[in-house]
C-alpha cells in the first residue's frame, strides 16, 4: 500500500478514518477507549470540530505513549496519516501489556478544517500551554512590518524575498528565527500569537489528562510537526533543559536525528508555550520523555511567505463567504507547504514516523 492512501483530504475525512481504525482495533481485541472533546468553533461545512482521544490498552498501567496531532492546524493531515499508519500496523502484531497507547488526533480541528495554522482566535496553540500570556521577543519590533505587512498578498511579490535578504543582512538568519518562532502574546492579528489566556483546546486535554493520568508513572510523549528542517528528513527535537541522562538516551534511541531547541545548535527555536513544557509542568510527578518528531518540507523563506500570505489574506480580505475565504490560493499553498503532495516525501514521512514510534514503544516495553 502507497504512503498517499493514509493522507486524508479533510478535517472530516481524517476522524472518520481514525475512529474507523480504533474501532477496527476494538473488533480484533484490544482493549480501546474513545473520548471526543467537542470546541464550540465550527468547521468549514458546519461541521462539530473534536480533539479525539483514544486509549489503547489499560490506563491502570504506570507506562503510557502519547502520539498527538495537529496542533497546528494543516500540520494535522501529514500527523493524522502517520497515526493512521502505526494504527493499521498494529492491527497486525500481537497485543501487548503494561504499556498505554494514547492517540490524540487534531489537537486544533479548527484549524485542520479551515486550512489554517491557528486556532479560530488566531492563536498559535503551540504557544499557548502556559499560565501567563505576556511579552514577545525583544526582536520580534524589529521584524514586525516585514513579517506583518499590511494589506493583501501577491502570490508573486519580490518585495518579499528583497525586504527578507535584507533583514537577514541586517540581524542575521539565527536572530530572526528565534525572534519570529519564540510565541508573542501582545499582538493578537499577527504571526505565532499564543493568546492571552488558555485556549479551549488545551484546556479541554489537559482537563482529560489530570482525569485519567492516576496510575501513570512515566510516559513517551511524540508531538509531530512538519515544516522546519531538509524535506523529507525528521528532526527529533528535544527540549534545551533536557537532563544529561535523557539526552544521552534520546541519541542512543533516534541517533543522527536529534536536535535541541535552541537556536545556536541546529534547525530548531527556543519556544514559549509548547505543548510538551506546558504539560510536563502540569504533572511534575511523572517522569516525562518528550521529543517532537518535525518532518521537514520548503525552504525557510518559502514556509515564512507561505505563513505571512495566509495571515494576510485572513486580516484584509473583504470575502462575506466564509466558503471563499478557505478557497483562496493563500489556504491551499498553506497546505501545500506543511502537507507536499509528493510521494517520495510521503513514503519517507510514514516510514520513519511509525519507526520512531516503535521505537518508543520497544523502550517502554523493554524498560
Amino acid at each position: 500500500m502507497s504512503a498517499s492512501h493514509w493522507f486524508s483530504k479533510s478535517y472530516l475525512d481524517s476522524r472518520k478514518r481514525f475512529l474507523t481504525s480504533i474501532n477496527e482495533l476494538s473488533d480484533l481485541g484490544y482493549k480501546v477507549k474513545t473520548d471526543h472533546l467537542l470546541i464550540e468553533a465550527k468547521g468549514s461545512d458546519e461541521e462539530e470540530l473534536t480533539i479525539d482521544i483514544a486509549v489503547v490498552g489499560s490506563l491502570e498501567s504506570e507506562k503510557m505513549l502519547i502520539s498527538s496531532s495537529g496542533v497546528h492546524g494543516v500540520e494535522g493531515y501529514p500527523g493524522s496519516a502517520i497515526q493512521l499508519s502505526i494504527i493499521d500496523e498494529m492491527k497486525k502484531t500481537i497485543m501487548f501489556a503494561d504499556v498505554c497507547i494514547v492517540f490524540i488526533h487534531s489537537i486544533n480541528p479548527y484549524g485542520m478544517s479551515w486550512l489554517r495554522r491557528v486556532n479560530e482566535n488566531n492563536v498559535d496553540l503551540n504557544r499557548n500551554f502556559l499560565e501567563k500570556h505576556e511579552g514577545e521577543p525583544e526582536g520580534y519590533k524589529l521584524i514586525d512590518k516585514f513579517v506583518n505587512a499590511p494589506g493583501l498578498p501577491k502570490k508573486f511579490d519580490p518585495t518579499f524575498y528583497i525586504q527578507g535578504i535584507q533583514l537577514l543582512v541586517r540581524y542575521g538568519f539565527t536572530n530572526i528565527k528565534q525572534w519570529f518562532a519564540q510565541g508573542q502574546y501582545t499582538r493578537p492579528k499577527s504571526l505565532q500569537y499564543g493568546g492571552d489566556k488558555l485556549q479551549e483546546g488545551p484546556s479541554l486535554i489537559i482537563e482529560w489528562l489530570k482525569k485519567n493520568l492516576k496510575k501513570t508513572k512515566e510516559i513517551f510523549a511524540i508531538d509531530l510537526h512538519t515544516g522546519l528542517g531538509p524535506s523529507g528528513f525528521d528532526t527529533i527535537l528535544i527540549p534545551e533543559d533536557i537532563s544529561d541522562e535523557k539526552y544521552k538516551l534520546l541519541i542512543s534511541l533516534f541517533n543522527g536525528h536529534v536536535t535541541s531547541l535552541d537556536p545556536l545548535k541546529g534547525v530548531g527555536y527556543k519556544i514559549t508555550g509548547d505543548i510538551h513544557a506546558g504539560l510536563v509542568s502540569e504533572f511534575p510527578s511523572i517522569n516525562w520523555i518528550c521529543i517532537t518528531q518535525e518532518f521537514g518540507t520548503f525552504k525557510p523563506m518559502s514556509v515564512l511567505k507561505s505563513l505571512r500570505s495566509e495571515n494576510k489574506w485572513t486580516n484584509f480580505n473583504n470575502e462575506k463567504d466564509l466558503v471563499n475565504v478557505k478557497k483562496h490560493w493563500s489556504r491551499s499553498d498553506l497546505l501545500h507547504v506543511f502537507n507536499p503532495e509528493d510521494p517520495i516525501w510521503q513514503e519517507k514521512l510514514i516510514s520513519r514516523g511509525n519507526i520512531v514510534f516503535n521505537i518508543a514503544l520497544d523502550y517502554l516495553l523493554e524498560n
